[in-house]
């Protein structure tokens, strides 16, 4: 995602300091996340598509896109500011299935168990064993 990040930079004409006053991070994150040393957080994905809505999500995230803008651009000229659709919209990206989550949700049956020993430790240190044998 960082290689796509710079592209957009590029694309953008700013520098990582510009980028990261644009869209309000720190320039030393800015910073770390070019050198590898951290990963693109969700908040900043987010930041970065306010910020450029022109930008397609598909492309920030997989570093794929349905129909590429001009020459390859990872600009979307016909979903930009002014567009309604959501990710959800875009060909290939289903939207979460409610049951799917309800499926996950299922109550795993156990083996019944069986008490083997049951231990009662007292305030003198001592204990004493029982066996339901």
């Amino acid at each position: 995602m960082v290689d796509r990040i710079l592209e957009l930079l590029k694309e953008k004409k700013l520098t990582p300091s510009q980028f990261a006053d644009e869209i309000g991070i720190q320039r030393s994150g800015m910073s770390h996340l070019i050198s590898g040393r951290n990963k693109p957080s969700l908040e900043f994905i987010l930041k970065v598509l306010k910020r450029f809505p022109d930008v397609k999500p598909e492309y920030l995230l997989y570093g794929t896109a349905e129909e590429p803008g001009p020459a390859g651009s990872l600009i979307d000229k016909e979903n930009g500011p002014d567009a309604t659709a959501t990710l959800f919209d875009q060909p290939g990206i289903a939207e979460p299935k409610p049951e799917a989550k309800q499926q996950r949700m299922v109550k795993r049956e156990r083996p019944e168990r069986k008490i083997e020993k049951i231990v009662i430790f007292y305030d003198d240190k001592t204990f004493r064993e029982y066996d339901p044998e």
